[in-house]
């Protein structure tokens, strides 16, 4: 196995991580909003705890996954929690993960009607059968598609969250004044535990996936690198939305899609490309949902994996007619907290293998 670093894969690792966590919540603006920005200047410390966390997480689990190739990658969670926690995650966790697939599912119906007006049941209707005919296709096709969208999400969203800010750059220094008149939905009264539940809420919805990834990828440098790369980028397009929002955010604080209503004051051509950005978005994390959640039941090559996936699809778009604000709010903080245990066991695990690697070399 090669261990030299490939920049290429190294970017294509990082844009399939990045496109696995950008989904619905963080595109529409909703997660930056009630996880960040809710919280006034004191979210900067959140998002600053968040990106080191995500960069952990990416280059830990794809490493790991990289390192133990497990035919069933739900078996990760048994690695980093033992047995008894672990086998109560393995069957757990796709529960929350098929939630948070309805959250995806329910984004992509609200994008399209708060921009174009369209009828919210078609446009959750078709992220459910672009997810489904992706998923059809196997993982490493899937990866391939998500390592090459990733990164122009990222890069767009950073160009709108810059441009926004500039805009607005007087309104930084009014935030506070700002913050005492209106009230935002939060997912936590604690910036800390806001940026640190972020973080957790994503280990609930990458973990298996990012295994099942790094299962694929032969040079561990590669895996290391695409995965920490993938979490400074991610977080630092969240940190330039979470500027760019509270600079405005007497404006945007009630919106449903407030980075849809950044770009629209941009330009409405910026509008309508950040809309189709949104929807890229949210599909590029409803498929791997899709994949983990029919993962847990039947095995990516198996007959009925295609027939499981169908139907599981078809029950999340029903899920979807769900209102999307209230779904985010209701549902992320509890995966949050949910994920914090598989944190906690994961920093320990990747503590004591680095020791008894360091002690079998002495």
């Amino acid at each position: 196995m090669s261990d030299k670093v490939n920049v290429k894969n190294i970017i294509c690792i990082a844009g399939a991580y990045l496109a696995t966590a950008i989904g619905s919540g963080f595109a529409t603006g909703q997660e930056i909003l009630q996880f960040f920005a809710s919280q006034g200047y004191m979210g900067l410390i959140g998002a600053l705890i968040s990106m080191v966390l995500f960069s952990f997480l990416g280059a830990e689990v794809i490493t790991r996954g990289r390192e133990l190739k497990l035919k069933e990658p739900t078996r990760i969670y048994t690695f980093y929690c033992g047995k008894i926690l672990g086998k109560f995650y393995e069957w757990f966790s796709p529960i929350f993960l098929f939630g948070i697939l309805i959250v995806m599912i329910s984004g992509a119906g609200s994008t399209l009607t708060e921009y174009y007006g369209i009828n919210p049941y078609f446009g959750r209707v078709l992220m459910a059968v672009a997810t489904l005919i992706t998923v059809s296709m196997g993982l490493e096709k899937l990866v391939s598609i998500l390592g090459r969208i990733g990164p122009v999400i990222a890069v767009f969203t950073i160009a709108v969250g810059l441009i926004s800010l500039f805009k607005h750059f007087d309104g930084l220094s009014m935030v506070g004044e700002a913050m005492k008149n209106i009230e935002v939905t939060k997912a936590s009264e604690s910036p800390i535990i806001s940026g640190v539940i972020y973080n957790t809420l994503n280990i609930i919805v990458m973990i298996v996936f990012l295994t099942g990834m790094g299962a694929s990828i032969e040079s561990k440098k590669d895996a290391f690198w695409g995965g920490l790369l993938g979490g400074v980028v991610f977080m630092t397009a969240g940190i330039v939305m979470y500027l760019a929002m509270i600079s405005d955010i007497g404006n945007l604080y009630m919106k449903e899609i407030p980075s849809l209503y950044l770009a629209d004051n941009i330009a409405p051509i910026i509008g309508v490309c950040f809309s189709v950005a949104l929807i890229l978005g949210i599909y590029t994390t409803a498929v791997p949902l899709l994949w983990s959640v029919t993962n847990r039941i039947v095995e990516d090559e198996h007959p009925k994996f295609k027939l499981v996936t169908t139907v599981i699809a078809i029950l999340a778009c029903i899920g979807g007619f769900l209102p999307f604000g209230k779904l985010v709010n209701i549902l992320y903080p509890y995966t949050g907290y949910m994920g914090l245990l598989i944190l906690v066991c994961m920093v320990y695990k990747a503590i004591t293998c680095r020791q008894k690697s360091t002690q079998s070399q002495e």
